[in-house]
């Protein structure tokens, strides 16, 4: 018989004996084998007890971390009894954690290389089993486990790590569902996701590519929320304002526009109908409260235009898009009112200051399309560089009409910015069009 030098040992050499029995009699009745279980439960635990330095304590606690992963691992996880299974999961986690702890003062590097390496196929196993289990219960799971393991001293394992970027995932995934009513189970899900990064052995290289989409994705749903509560209360503090003050406070209306430019930065490129929504609001405190109509026609504007790229969604039939259409709409015809206006009494004018003009080109009309053409081309030669007149003949008149039409018609004239001269140009273009049509009579 082996000679023991102290208790711990003994205790532990004759668990290990059970426990290998325990291994070899697994198709054995249920009862057999949980008697061999406490049997060398109860072994590993006087081992513990009886241990009187940390190599002996680091040695007793990786048995029982060992002990444990067997029975969880040979347990049908869908079956099992949830407590039973949760405790004997926090005891391992915690034995390997002691027995690490512990081993770090007292053993070699092999034994501490070799019991993370039996700490990551553990959670590994776990992990697998996890995947069984109906979404609710594996997150439940999953938090469980990476809580145990926050309890220990254990750093910079990649199993951890791992279960914590499934968790992030699995969170962020139960987050999209329930956005509407609860979007801020959103802001759970990158606090776990940093926790992956603490446990992995290399952060900068861990799984880089998948967490940076799960981030973005993170990131994206926070902004749009974020948007989503700065209109809100923009809304509530405009609504606020105009029913309880008697008077307009500018300050506070700066502050509310304020909310809604923050709700378009955060909406911007993340989610193009709150960003629309955004610019509606906005676009109502400068036309209705501010009563500046030239930068709320803009808003408006921008609010359409966002809204008819949601293609192939319509939002047409939205009230805040139907008011800024009806808005646009309006502001234009007015604008065309206004310009027409203006234009008219402009020509007015022009038609007085170039009187004396207007009656020489009528008179140059009269006398035949020879004369005109000589009269425009000599005393109001086009602007445009290298414009002449073309032939007289009678074979060439016609085609020297046309090209008189392109050098003086008016939507050619916007460049050189006089508009004397594109109203002049208006006129000399009518009576050209007027000969060109007889021309081709004749013809």
């Amino acid at each position: 018989m082996k000679n023991f030098t102290t208790p711990s040992e003994k205790y532990r050499q004759q668990g290990n004996e059970i426990f290998a029995i325990l291994k070899e009699q697994e198709h054995a009745a249920f009862v057999v084998r949980q008697g061999r279980f406490t049997d060398v439960l109860k072994y590993y635990n006087q081992a513990l007890n009886a241990s009187m330095n940390d190599d002996e304590r680091a040695s007793a606690h990786k048995n029982l971390g060992a002990l444990y992963t067997y029975q969880i691992t040979r347990t049908n996880i869908e079956s099992a009894n949830k407590n039973d299974y949760n405790y004997n999961l926090k005891e391992c986690i915690t034995s390997y954690g002691y027995a690490f702890q512990f081993g770090r003062k007292a053993k070699s590097q092999e034994w501490l290389i070799s019991i993370r390496h039996q700490i990551n196929n553990f959670v590994s196993d776990c992990y697998a089993q996890f995947l069984l289990l109906p979404t609710e219960e594996r997150l439940r799971a999953l938090e469980f486990t990476v809580n145990c393991f926050e309890r220990t001293t254990l750093t910079r394992l990649d199993s951890v790590a791992t279960d914590y970027y499934a968790l992030g995932k699995l969170m962020f995934q139960e987050a999209l569902k329930h956005f509407e009513k609860e979007p801020k189970l959103i802001y759970n899900c990158l606090p776990t996701l940093n926790r992956a990064f603490y446990w992995a052995c290399e952060p900068h290289t861990f799984r880089s590519t998948e967490i940076k989409e799960l981030q973005d994705s993170i990131w994206l749903h926070q902004c749009i929320h974020e948007s989503s509560n700065a209109r809100h209360t923009g809304v509530r503090m405009l609504d606020y304002h105009l029913q309880n003050d008697e008077e307009l406070n500018v300050d506070f209306i700066w502050t509310i526009i304020d909310k809604f430019r923050e709700a378009i930065l955060l909406a911007k490129e993340n989610d193009i109908e709150g960003e629309a929504r955004a610019c509606h609001c906005t676009a109502i405190v400068y036309g209705k409260v501010l009563k500046m109509d030239d930068i709320a026609y803009n808003y408006h504007l921008r609010c359409i235009t966002l809204a008819q790229t949601l293609v192939p969604r319509n939002l047409t039939k939205h009230e805040w898009y139907m008011k800024s259409s009806s808005f646009v709409q309006n502001y234009r015809a007015k604008k065309v009112n206004e310009e027409e206006k203006i234009d008219e009494e402009r020509y007015k004018n022009f038609r007085t200051e170039l009187a004396s003009d207007l009656k020489e080109l009528n008179e140059a009309a009269a006398k035949g399309t020879h004369e005109l053409l000589k009269h425009i081309y000599e005393k109001h030669p086009p602007r445009k560089e290298g414009a002449t007149m073309g032939s007289t003949e009678s074979d060439q008149l016609i085609k020297t009409v046309k090209k008189a039409l392109l050098h003086y018609h008016p939507d050619t004239q916007s460049v050189f910015n006089d508009k004397k001269w594109s109203f002049f140009c208006t006129e000399i273009t009518k009576i050209l069009n007027a000969k060109h049509e007889l021309l081709k009579l004749a013809s």
